[in-house]
């Protein structure tokens, strides 16, 4: 049981490594399956540095490929090797798709709703994860929540006209590979005798992860042997929604009574008061009955919580928190700013890259380049050449009304149609932030989105910002995190209604905590969009709130006394308590700033006063 920061692939690659050396388990006959590319290279790479060669490191699907095209001609199935339909998820895969979907709505496939395909894909790669057939999707989708824009009957249905043309072309999608796979060898022996005479041991690598389809398979190529190691992390078990089942790392010991528990805990990758907070996050948890971590790279700065008067004045103290960690030295790329979903990142982006911060995306993608928003843009386009000067509120809520959005009616549910809608809506938001000038007229803001969509695609400088998914962060580390829109609705998602969603969302919060290193913060805003008031989210109990924070004594007082120096008339400035407001005075180790309604203040700069 390996928690964040313990070195996990080290000890993964030293136990094949001692195994080999001592003649235990030849590396040849080791077989190590990962659920990513990256981190297959990874290993083999790491094993190389021991000097180890010849381990199998794979993830789950590229050895069952790997396998079913070797023993193909024993499968019955036509051909002389798996034809598979584009594994990168476009082309044939989505004419099948979009087939299916014309026969079951009675209606050409050039026709069916694009949210639609895009729904009975997730819906399609969850159903094999749990090894489901067609017929038995909607009683378990029901059971497990599952919630997409498209009604369970119709996905249903439209499945098994899906699966019955493969079967018919004689081909295989991505997510059949492992089925296949695991069914040869529960149906042929000698293939199975073969393949399992090829392996001596298995390891596993995130075995909290690992969802029932692969876990056949893995059972196939044991064939009733214990020879396994798995390493994982039951607290950051957050794919259920892609099919994962954490209930297979915490029943291992049950599978294989045999099994020997190593808990690894000392996290060398954060200081005390990041772990420290990440253990209270998951206090009193099912995860949380063994051993917590210990952090093992000393003391650093408290984590903190801060509360915005809305989202306006939340991109204001992110954007000051990201500058102020970099007058202290830390690189742009050590630093990231973590969100629960896709669509908040775009006035986040927007207003760090107003502020001249490079910023790089978590997986590469461009919010601009989604379908619905380069139609959005089109039709702006369209009217600024016709007339640059009309009315922007007249123009924009005409574009977004040509393509479907009503920001009083969200769709229903968590698929593809809510996606685009929260995209559409993120746009919304997005010109509402702007500055006067730049929405004065229909072509002053057409230009300024044209010019926001083309940063998409300009590769950062030497140092970027990442903003991303905490999903998207799994795996990864920087010296310093900010997780943002950290409200209730949001983190825990409004979509998370059962213990066992909520449950996962508490994990998905405690991975996002331990990506820092040393300097983590959480903002909230107490205002939202829709008027109605925003509370905290419950994790953030974890954190302490900026304004409790103990004050500082001793170097910590003289530090804040002489960081006056580090502002100057007429600067912007954000304080927790009184807001936005200018400097007009610095004087010894005091700033007399005027607050505007709240009038002139004069402070002693500490962790409250963040210059814009």
């Amino acid at each position: 049981m390996a928690g964040a920061g313990t070195g996990k692939t080290r000890t993964v690659t030293h136990r094949i490594a001692y195994q080999h050396l001592t003649g235990a388990v030849p590396a040849n006959l080791v077989l190590a399956v990962t659920h990513s590319t990256k981190a297959a290279g990874e290993m083999r790479d790491r094993l190389g540095l021991l000097g180890v060669g010849h381990v199998q490191a794979r993830t789950f699907h590229a050895a069952a490929l790997r396998q079913l095209r070797y023993f193909w001609r024993a499968t019955g199935l036509p051909g002389d090797a798996p034809v598979l339909l584009d594994v990168d998820g476009k082309g044939a895969y989505y004419r099948y798709l979009r087939a299916a979907l014309g026969r079951t709505l009675g209606m050409p496939a050039t026709a069916v709703d694009p949210t639609v395909v895009t729904d009975l894909a997730t819906e399609l790669a969850w159903a094999a994860a749990r090894d489901l057939p067609a017929d038995r999707y909607p009683q378990q989708a029901k059971a497990a929540g599952r919630r997409p824009g498209t009604d369970l009957a119709t996905i249903a249905d439209a499945m098994a006209r899906y699966t019955a043309a493969k079967r018919a072309d004689g081909v295989l999608d991505f997510a059949d590979l492992l089925a296949s796979c695991a069914r040869l060898l529960e149906e042929d022996e000698q293939v199975a005798t073969t393949i399992r005479a090829q392996y001596a041991a298995f390891v596993v690598d995130e075995y909290q992860d690992t969802d029932p389809a692969q876990q056949r398979l893995l059972d196939a190529w044991l064939g009733g042997r214990d020879a396994i190691a798995v390493v994982g992390d039951a607290r950051q078990a957050v794919y259920a929604f892609k099919g994962a089942q954490t209930s297979l790392i915490r029943d291992f010991p049950v599978r294989f009574p045999h099994a020997v528990t190593v808990d690894l805990v000392k996290d060398y990758r954060s200081t005390t008061q990041v772990v420290d907070a990440a253990n209270r996050l998951m206090a009193g948890t099912p995860e949380a009955a063994g051993p917590m971590l210990v952090g093992m790279l000393g003391e650093g700065p408290d984590p903190v919580a801060i509360r915005c008067d809305d989202e306006d004045e939340e991109d204001a103290r992110i954007v000051a928190t990201v500058r102020r960690w970099l007058r202290e030295g830390v690189p742009a790329e050590e630093i990231a700013v973590l969100h629960r979903f896709n669509a908040q990142a775009v006035t986040i982006t927007a207003a760090l890259r107003d502020a001249g911060v490079s910023v790089v995306g978590g997986d590469g993608s461009a919010f601009f380049d989604r379908r619905e928003i380069t139609q959005v843009l089109a039709l702006l386009r369209a009217s600024a050449a016709q007339a640059p000067d009309d009315d922007l509120a007249d123009a924009l809520e005409r574009a977004l009304g040509q393509v479907g959005y009503d920001p009083d009616r969200p769709p229903d549910g968590i698929g593809a149609a809510r996606e685009r809608w929260d995209a559409l809506d993120a746009l919304r938001a997005l010109v509402e932030s702007l500055p006067a000038p730049l929405t004065r007229t229909i072509g002053a803001l057409s230009a300024d989105l044209d010019r926001r969509a083309a940063e998409d695609h300009v590769p950062p400088g030497r140092g970027a910002v990442t903003v991303t998914t905490i999903h998207k962060a799994k795996g990864r580390e920087w010296e310093a995190c900010l997780i943002a829109r950290a409200t209730d609705g949001s983190l825990p998602s409004v979509y998370a209604t059962t213990p066992a969603e909520l449950a996962e969302e508490r994990r998905l919060a405690y991975v996002a905590a331990t990506r820092a290193r040393r300097h983590l913060v959480a903002t909230w805003a107490a205002g939202r969009p829709s008027g109605r008031p925003g509370r905290p989210s419950p994790f953030l109990s974890a954190l302490t709130p900026e304004r409790e924070r103990p004050a500082r004594t001793g170097e910590g007082a003289r530090a804040a006394t002489t960081s006056a120096a580090l502002f100057a008339v007429g600067q912007r400035v954000t304080h927790d308590r009184h807001g936005l407001g200018r400097v007009v005075d610095v004087r010894g180790g005091s700033v007399t700033i005027d607050f505007g309604a709240d009038g002139r203040r004069t402070v002693r700069p500490d962790h409250t006063l963040i210059a814009l």
